[in-house]
């Protein structure tokens, strides 16, 4: 069943975002023909083009987080949770459907911002320049890095993988509390949400408390012993929220 929920999560969130991404990609285009090397290039346009593939950007960050908290609220603690409570699906699965979903479009959104620069560079003639020199890039990293480099950049990887499911599932978590109040739940929700991050902030310190030397002397070389406990810590977090959201769905959800 949570496979059939992402086929309808995914392109419900994809229908509100392709159009940002869109205007983006749009704005990468005019930016790389302002900066190009045409003889009439204008400072101005380079400057205008600039601001509005800033603007672009910030708004595709912003609608995104936005999007996702909207569709979690109103779909299943909003007028469409009545619909939504009468399907044969568990509140696990709403739930995991919702964080997926939301993890994908994030990493999407991470994935046009690299193509819009991508646009840029072809739109401004500084793209042949790239893909000659980039071979001789790759080679250099390829021979810098070492075996146990790789594996540190994938634990580093992997973490920041985590640390998103942790970050949706906090959103999703407080969003759920702040439900509760019936009355002024958006404001409740962000008050729910800073009690969130005094919550990490607490957890954060007590670990540095228990290992002072470790994180005082951290090196990059050190996440080998890191990732063990970061991963046990951020597993940790993402379970509590996830059975927060579970428990306040099945237990306490007053659509009335």
């Amino acid at each position: 069943m949570l496979g059939k929920l992402l086929k309808y999560e995914i392109p419900e969130l994809g229908r509100k975002l392709a159009p940002l991404y869109i205007g983006w990609a749009a704005t990468a285009v005019l930016l790389g023909l302002a900066v190009g090397p045409a003889a009439s290039k204008s400072d101005f346009m380079v400057v205008l083009s600039g601001m509005l593939y800033s603007a672009a950007a910030t708004a595709v960050v912003v609608m995104t987080v936005i999007t996702i908290i909207q569709r979690y609220s109103n779909s299943l603690l909003g007028d469409d949770a009545y619909f939504n409570q009468v399907l044969p699906v568990t509140a696990s699965e709403h739930i995991a459907s919702k964080g997926l979903s939301a993890m994908i479009w994030v990493i999407v959104s991470g994935a046009v911002m690299c193509l819009t620069g991508l646009l840029i560079a072809i739109f401004s003639g500084s793209m042949a320049e790239f893909l000659r020199v980039m071979p001789d890039i790759w080679r250099d990293i390829i021979m810098k890095i070492k075996g146990e480099e790789w594996l540190i950049l994938l634990e580093i990887l992997i973490m920041m993988v985590f640390s998103l499911t942790k970050s949706v599932l906090a959103i999703y978590a407080a969003i759920t509390i702040g439900h509760q109040a019936q009355k002024r739940t958006t404001l409740a929700s962000i008050g729910a949400y800073i009690g969130v991050l005094f919550f990490e902030t607490f957890v954060g310190r007590t670990g540095m408390s228990i290992f002072p030397n470790f994180f005082r002397n951290f090196d990059i070389y050190d996440m080998h012993k890191f990732f063990g406990g970061g991963m046990l810590i951020t597993a940790a977090l993402c379970a509590i929220y996830f059975l927060i959201c579970k428990y306040l769905m099945e237990k306490r959800l007053n659509l009335a």
